[in-house]
């Protein structure tokens, strides 16, 4: 068996991308280099349970002069109990980040610097205000408490050997009707690390910013029309490029100009966010943030156009229409004067585009129902394409999080394994164009928390059996869907717990007893 990976901090967009291409082989004689990291890296990552000499290749074929690293996002979480240690307070959630790759110093310093996950500062005054709502909620003789939420939530937009563009959503839930959300773009120039204002990619910032005003209340006006604010017009005028800007960030597309809650719209008309295309505003924007790179990731909604940055004549996109009637959308791969019609009855998800070495990848997932996905990968390269392969039962976009690199990649499945989890996995795309696990263990990263009600018999980290008293509290951490599920207990020990399926039963037994009878809830789903 491959590395467990144990520290399920949400994995969420890891993984190999090794674009050789729909049936072209790898030269003889390519080598693969390990992916450096430190043991202690590793331990937090995957388990210790075992070495680091088992872990997956990567590739090595990217280009030395357009070069870029492998971002990994995941999401450090924590919840806070009452005294009582039954009634949830706050549940906290806080992105983190690792730079993968050689060369990218500075890079990692910022990224790792501002992304480092949760600290007890990071939510101490929603903590406050949760303990004082419950006390007050519990002396009034309320029964129910809704308990708190803050998540910071970074979503990669575009990755390439000058920039690297995110996104950080933000939740918080402190009683009412309704949460609160919003969030901010942050860039970085991919070689020094230093954080990019909006001026710095411009050539002409003054002439752009008239332009841009103009265009964004076009769009503004089309789409959301009379569900804006009546002085909505004079807030953009006035705010976006101001003293206080709007948030922007870069994806595939363009420059994504973005509005908090309640600015230029109520609450039911949501955030709006307008982008800007490159191929707009090419003659205001510096040269090297539109040029095509020869490897470089991006996100990509459906019915938008990215070719610009792939450096293709033709349009390459993915087409979308959507049947009303049958609440089903019509989905093609569109390269220049070629496309494709996508073989499903079910919705778009997400997508994102990969350019390796000058061939260019749009991977993207379908919905045939609810959470039935299914993984596409295209080549759309010369105006051509051509499908390499098509995974049922695993998608990505997870939390928002979508494709950040153009050699890691991660796809998710939902399992049934003490509870129902989304759970990660690696992958890889060799040199038949087919998708390949890089491990035999998923990933899982998961807010509910089981309570032993029964001596449970476990192997804790070492390979020690031992028996989990009444009262421990854990969290499932992986599992390989085949008889072996891994846990986290709350004192942050680890181990596993090995179970069987009895053929025709819902559920599993430990020890040929039911799961059910071992722990106070197990929250399946359904």
């Amino acid at each position: 068996m491959k590395n467990p990976i144990m520290k399920f901090t949400a994995l969420a967009l890891a993984g190999a991308l090794m674009l050789g291409g729909c049936g072209t082989a790898v030269k003889s004689g390519q080598k693969q280099d390990q992916t450096q990291e430190s043991k202690s890296e590793k331990d937090e990552r995957q388990t210790g349970m075992e070495d680091a000499e088992n872990e997956a290749e990567k590739p090595a074929n990217e280009t030395a002069s357009d070069n870029i690293p492998a971002i990994l996002i995941t999401q450090d979480k924590n919840e806070l109990y009452a005294d009582d240690g039954k009634t949830l307070l706050l549940a906290a959630s806080a992105s983190k980040i690792e730079v993968i790759g050689e060369g990218f110093d500075a890079l990692k310093a910022s990224l790792e610097s501002r992304w480092n996950g949760l600290d007890g500062k990071s939510y101490d005054e929603e903590l406050g205000w949760a303990k004082e709502h419950y006390e007050t909620s519990k002396s009034e003789g309320v029964e129910y408490f809704s308990n708190y939420i803050f998540d910071k939530n970074l979503t990669m937009s575009r990755n390439d050997s000058d920039v690297i563009s995110f996104y950080e959503g933000v939740y918080e839930y402190a009683g009412g009707a309704h949460g609160m959300y919003g969030g901010m773009g942050v860039t970085f120039d991919a070689k020094s690390g230093k954080q990019l204002m909006l001026e710095d990619i411009l050539s002409n910032p003054e002439a752009f910013y008239g332009k841009a005003i103009e265009y964004i209340l076009k769009e503004l006006d089309e789409n959301y029309g009379e569900e804006l604010f009546a002085e909505y017009e004079e807030t953009v005028r006035e705010s976006t490029f101001g003293e206080t800007p709007a948030s922007w960030h870069l994806d595939s597309e363009g420059i994504v100009i973005g509005y908090d809650l309640y600015l230029i719209a109520p609450y039911a008309v949501g955030a709006p966010s307008v982008t800007l295309p490159y191929s707009e505003f090419a003659e205001y924007i510096k040269e090297e943030y539109i040029t095509p790179h020869d490897n470089m990731a991006a996100h990509i909604s459906d019915n938008k156009d990215v070719s610009r940055l792939l450096g293709e004549a033709g349009s390459v996109m993915i087409e979308t229409v959507y049947d009303y009637e049958a609440s089903t959308s019509e989905v093609t791969v569109v390269s220049g004067s070629a496309s494709e019609k996508v073989d499903i009855s079910g919705n778009f998800k997400d997508a994102c585009v990969i350019k390796r070495n000058g061939r260019n990848f749009l991977i993207f997932v379908c919905d045939y129902a609810s959470d039935d996905y299914v993984t596409f990968v295209y080549e759309v390269t010369g105006g051509k394409v051509s499908l390499c392969d098509r995974l049922e039962g695993a998608g990505f976009s997870l939390n928002g999080n979508l494709c950040i690199g153009t050699d890691r990649f991660g796809l998710y499945k939902r399992f049934d394994v003490l509870g129902s989890y989304s759970g990660w996995m690696e992958y890889s795309l060799g040199d038949d164009g087919k998708l390949t696990p890089l491990s035999d263990v998923y990933a899982i990263d998961t807010d509910s928390t089981l309570t032993v009600v029964k001596d449970l018999p476990v192997m804790l980290e070492g390979k020690d059996e031992a028996v989990l008293p009444i009262g421990t509290k854990m969290r499932i951490t992986g599992t390989d869907n085949n008889g072996t599920a891994w846990f986290r207990l709350d004192t942050g020990q680890a181990g596993e717990i090995k179970y069987s399926r009895e053929e025709g039963q819902w559920g599993i037994l430990i020890n040929g007893v039911s799961e059910f009878e071992y722990f106070e809830e197990v929250p399946y789903a359904g």
